[in-house]
């Protein structure tokens, strides 16, 4: 019965959440995924591996040729990877374990309660292994590489690469225990969820800066802080000796290990029935009569947006957590701004005849920008009641414009604020100022209409967790990996050729090549996207 389940729950992940056909077959069946689909994944898979392996070769070449420095290089890009996978699913453990439509339905069947929790633990770990694998794997195969090849450190290396895919699955699903326990005490569940969960998601990322604020030291004192690392915090010198092949290292750690994920799973199947089946513990709705006032149909369109936004944790961690990024590049910019901005001043590479800071900056605005993907779900979250605004007397057009400006009303201000912190704090004209405005701006619009056109294009009603659409869907992931290429571009292709026509003209390129995007995409959602909704079927 656990390999049927856990063939389900892979089936479900990888055809109706990467690999699912825009067209349904006979009796709602799934067709094979098209060309175009596989051709995209295939693309992203090859930009995500080639993107890291390069990092690993940068950091590999600086640390591996070191005598007894080896298991720095392993320690460093894997606390990356760790980061990169907790990131990538720690937010979807409480949807996945606890929330899945078909909880009830294998409730009731004759099932060990072991076998569907193990069934929606392969899921989660599916989701982690991709994001941790594609730092650590890279890192291994140059490792490799730059050492040569033995069989120690290649069993070493595997072994280090599924050590922090467990450790992330790990972590996820404590989080996702924590958050359930939690939620069946609140009324306001939701945002309280949210809060909760970035409180802990702020914790993990201030002790993992503060470790990483010892790097300059690090690299200024290598090989005596190595043995200050080999005398006091034996476990994290163990973890890079681990990727180095070392077989104490390895035994320890998979004990280690082992341990931690028999804890969690004492944890899970002690609860897991309990916070599946409760009701919660909020108090009972009172009807109040109020009176009832007359809107118009946009504003009652953007009214369901904003509940069905507010209603899901998951919707809201995964798809607005850029909103709290803009914010906080611009309240860190306040505070320490003017620290930073001395420190750059002294480096040649930032001078001002360069041009190269104002590009930059405005570059990273518009980083922030790309992880706002609320509308890139928006249309498969409609799932199988699509049929229910389809069938209003709106257009199509209407139904998607709501969605649309969702995410504009609630990215506007964030990057507006973070933008003009931005552009009064760098040294730079007021032609420079007004344009780093323009582009992040520009930027914002870009990414709301990209996440709702590729919406449209992959869109998948065939769901029975919320967190395929949010999460697991290509529309997120290409709406992603799009923003951040194009944000990259911006940056990377001044540095390239474009400083021969300085960040004025570079800049005012940018921004002319975002508006004609933003036009193009505009008309084809009023025009081709707004037919496209209304034939979207189950």
């Amino acid at each position: 019965m656990l390999r049927v389940l856990v063939k389900k729950e892979l089936k479900q992940i990888l055809l109706q959440s990467f690999l699912r056909s825009r067209k349904a077959g006979k009796n709602g069946k799934m067709t094979r995924p098209g060309k175009g689909m596989i051709a995209l994944w295939i693309f992203l898979i090859v930009y995500l591996v080639g993107f890291f392996s390069w990092g690993a070769w940068m950091l590999g070449t600086q640390f591996l040729p070191l005598p007894g420095l080896g298991w720095l290089y392993y320690l460093l890009f894997g606390a990356v990877a760790l980061l990169f996978g907790v990131l990538g699913s720690v937010f979807s453990t409480y949807s996945s374990l606890y929330l899945a439509k078909d909880n009830d339905l294998l409730l009731s069947l004759p099932i060990p309660l072991k076998d569907i929790i193990l069934s929606r633990l392969s899921g989660v770990y599916l989701m982690g292994l991709f994001y941790s694998a594609s730092l650590s794997l890279p890192a291994v195969v140059v490792g490799l590489i730059q050492c040569g090849f033995s069989l120690s450190r290649l069993l070493g290396g595997l072994l280090w690469v599924l050590v922090i895919s467990l450790v992330v699955l790990g972590l996820s699903c404590l989080l996702g225990w924590v958050v359930a326990r939690v939620s069946l005490r609140l009324k306001n569940k939701s945002f309280l969820i949210v809060l909760f969960s970035l409180a802990f998601f702020g914790l993990y990322y201030v002790v993992y800066f503060r470790l990483m604020n010892h790097l300059p030291e690090l690299l200024e004192k290598v090989m005596g802080y190595g043995e200050e690392i080999r005398g006091t915090v034996n476990p994290i010198y163990y973890f890079g000796r681990m990727g180095e092949g070392d077989w104490l290292s390895m035994l320890l750690w998979t004990l280690a290990v082992g341990l931690f994920l028999g804890l969690v799973w004492l944890l899970l199947r002690r609860s897991f029935l309990s916070v599946a089946t409760a009701s919660g513990g909020g108090k009972k709705a009172v009807y109040r009569e109020k009176a009832a006032h007359q809107g118009s149909a946009s504003a009652a369109l953007l009214r369901k947006e904003w509940y069905r936004f507010c209603s899901s944790p998951s919707y809201m961690l995964n798809c607005g957590l850029g909103l709290l990024f803009l914010l906080g590049l611009g309240i860190y910019l306040l505070i320490k701004g003017k620290e930073l901005m001395a420190m750059l001043a002294q480096l040649p590479f930032f001078s001002p005849a360069s041009g190269i800071l104002p590009v930059l900056a405005c570059a990273a605005c518009c980083m922030m920008s790309f992880m706002v993907d609320i509308t890139a779900p928006s249309v498969s979250l409609e799932g199988r009641s699509i049929w229910l605004v389809q069938s209003l007397p709106v257009t199509a057009w209407q139904v998607l414009r709501a969605k649309l400006t969702l995410q504009l009303a609630l990215s506007t201000l964030p990057t507006l604020f973070c933008g003009l912190v931005v552009a009064l704090l760098i040294p730079a004209t007021t032609a420079q100022r007004l344009l780093i405005l323009a582009n992040t701006l520009l930027f914002m619009l870009l990414m709301a209409l990209l996440g709702l056109a590729l919406g449209l294009r992959l869109a998948n009603l065939n769901w029975t967790n919320e967190m395929i659409p949010i999460k697991q869907s290509a529309a997120v992931a290409f709406t992603m990996i799009g923003g951040m290429s194009l944000a990259l571009a911006m940056g990377g292709l001044y540095l390239w050729f474009g400083m021969e026509l300085g960040a004025t003209g570079w800049m005012s390129v940018s921004a002319l090549l975002l508006l004609a995007g933003d036009a193009a995409l505009l008309l084809w959602l009023r025009g081709s996207g707004a037919r496209r909704f209304e034939r979207l079927t189950v």
